[in-house]
């Protein structure tokens, strides 16, 4: 099943190396990934497309929503 997870992340290759490490070390299918820099603010818009189950995604929001650089969780089904 795909999934898709939406994210505000503080801008930094540290953020990005975090949340795609989660994903390597659950195993789960990055499908794409689309990073978008606000230059407003310090922040990015962060689309994750995933081939993860119900039980795997729920572990990989809860691991993410741990991390300090990540601002604004949400996810939907496409």
């Amino acid at each position: 099943m795909t999934r898709t997870l939406e994210a505000m992340v503080r801008n930094g290759p540290e953020s990005l190396m975090r949340i795609t490490g989660l994903m390597k070390r659950r195993g789960c299918e990055v499908k794409k990934l689309s990073l978008e820099l606000d230059e407003a603010s310090s922040m990015s818009k962060l689309v994750i497309t995933l081939g993860a189950n119900e039980m795997e995604m729920d572990n990989i929001i809860m691991q993410m929503r741990r991390f300090q650089d990540v601002m604004d969780l949400a996810e939907y089904n496409r």
